[in-house]
């Protein structure tokens, strides 16, 4: 999957440089917040980031494709019955492609608002926390916790978290150039659940169903060259 990813991106531009379109290129880099949502998802917000390289294709004055590569590090903080207290980090390398209307303001100034979809592979990350269970052989203290750290993408038979290496969604996107900076805000909404191992665990033991996706926002800074 990842092969895919970086298989498309570099056929995108490709194609591109065959058209003889006006084609610039531009780096980015990006800090915010993400968690979880969905059914039964009560989440609190971790720090993510992203950096990126990405590609203007300019289809006219107003209309531009916006291909880029990233690598995101998003995630959550939840409190997961019968796993306890878990504090996730997931890592993706991500391409999105963004169709943008482009609104020149003045000779150096333009703004732009994008949406598009977007596929990722999860390549790393760690999830840790900490999971009470009851002792037996101890009359005073019966419960007793433990820290745990294990890999966020992989099966649970494994002793991984078991979330799914593959993400897609929606993203939406604003921003404000100046020369050749860019300054902007994004949005990433994901469309797949995260987890299915874990569900599948919680509704066994009788828990209503838990359906957690991804969900980000940062603030970006990019140069276009």
């Amino acid at each position: 999957m990842k092969q895919t990813i970086l298989t498309i991106f570099f056929a995108i531009i490709a194609l591109g440089a065959n058209a003889q379109s006006p084609i610039s290129f531009q780096v980015k880099a990006g800090v915010g917040t993400s968690n979880f949502y969905g059914e039964n998802v009560e989440s609190d917000t971790r720090i993510a980031y992203k950096v990126g390289v990405g590609m203007n294709y300019e289809l006219n004055r107003t209309w531009v494709v916006q291909p880029s590569l990233n690598f995101v590090s998003i995630g959550a903080r939840e409190e997961v019955e019968y796993v306890g207290k878990v504090n996730m980090n997931e890592l993706y390398i991500q391409l999105p492609i963004m169709m943008a209307a482009r609104l020149n303001l003045g000779k150096n100034y333009s703004a732009s608002l994008s949406a598009g979809p977007y596929i990722a592979y999860g390549v790393g990350g760690k999830t840790s926390g900490e999971m009470e269970e009851y002792d037996y052989s101890s009359e005073y203290n019966p419960n007793r916790s433990y820290r745990f750290r294990i890999d966020t993408f992989g099966n649970r038979i494994d002793d991984k978290m078991g979330n799914k290496r593959f993400d897609a969604g929606l993203m939406f996107g604003l921003n404000i150039e100046y020369h050749k900076f860019i300054f902007g805000a994004e949005l990433q909404l994901g469309m797949i659940k995260v987890n299915d191992q874990l569900d599948n665990l919680l509704q066994s033991s009788g828990i209503e169903k838990f359906s957690p996706k991804n969900l980000a926002s940062f603030f970006t800074v990019g140069y276009r060259f």
